[in-house]
């Protein structure tokens, strides 16, 4: 049985005091047994950026935020899943990164977000560059794991393709923006995704009072929810068997079914 934690947190554009909370959530989950936690996305720097130059703040793979991570993950022994701002050669822009560490502070995964959000009155491509590889699933003590982020979400291409290659449970930080019918469809797309894919999906929504909604969701392989979070920063917790897949994917066999001649 397979035990995740979800930070709904709030960020600042402090790195700094970001890592603080992270060392206090990462405690948390580990003393009550999660074998992964998972960060929202805008996790090391929150967005948009008011009062530092969001940019400027972007820092490398090999530097001091993602180095104390891995600290903090060996030290409290969990895998992490967690965003940043990654530095970039392209002048005034950085990559929405999201890492995956295991328990012993390896750097096993990283996924650079494919689909920006240019939508509604969000242009998120002015200063954000385009990932331009898929995520590829890994074997984590959760599953077999697949990794999106946010707007990704409403291109079921994305999932898709990860169960293809395997992936048991689809995972996605996020900062789901507030607003008219936002929730719906938050709902709609991460129940969605688990149903015709038959396998575990979570969305880990940042929570701010100004821009994104929390209310983090997850929903097993027939889509039953099986978690649900607040408006509020809080520490969610699940337990699941990625076995079950194995029983909803023999009854309901839709991979076998494909028309992969036609498609």
């Amino acid at each position: 049985m397979a035990r995740l934690a979800l930070a709904q947190i709030t960020s600042s554009e402090c790195w700094e005091e970001n890592l603080k909370k992270a060392e206090q959530w990462m405690k948390r989950a580990s003393e009550q047994g999660a074998d992964m936690i998972v960060f929202p996305e805008y996790f090391m720097m929150y967005y948009p950026a008011k009062r530092v130059n969001y940019h400027k703040g972007a820092q490398t793979l090999y530097g001091p935020f993602v180095s104390e991570m891995k600290r903090l993950a060996e030290k409290y022994h969990i895998w992490t899943v967690f965003s940043m701002n990654e530095d970039s050669i392209q002048e005034g822009k950085s990559y929405n990164t999201t890492v995956i560490l295991d328990d012993h502070a390896v750097q096993k995964a990283i996924y650079r977000k494919n689909h920006l959000f240019d939508a509604y009155t969000w242009q998120e491509s002015t200063d954000t560059i385009k990932g331009e590889k898929m995520f590829l699933p890994l074997r984590t003590p959760i599953g077999v794991l697949g990794i999106s982020v946010c707007y990704d979400l409403r291109f079921p291409e994305t999932a898709r393709i990860a169960a293809l290659y395997g992936a048991e449970v689809m995972i996605y930080p996020s900062a789901w923006v507030k607003g008219e019918g936002k929730f719906l469809a938050w709902e709609t797309l991460l129940r969605a995704r688990a149903i015709e894919n038959e396998m575990f999906v979570f969305g880990c929504c940042h929570f701010s009072e100004e821009h994104y909604m929390g209310r983090s969701l997850g929903f097993g392989p027939l889509g039953e929810k099986i978690l649900e979070g607040k408006e509020r920063e809080e520490l969610l917790f699940c337990e699941f068997d990625s076995e079950k897949i194995k029983k909803v994917r023999h009854e309901n066999p839709v991979f076998k079914n494909r028309r992969t001649d036609l498609y």
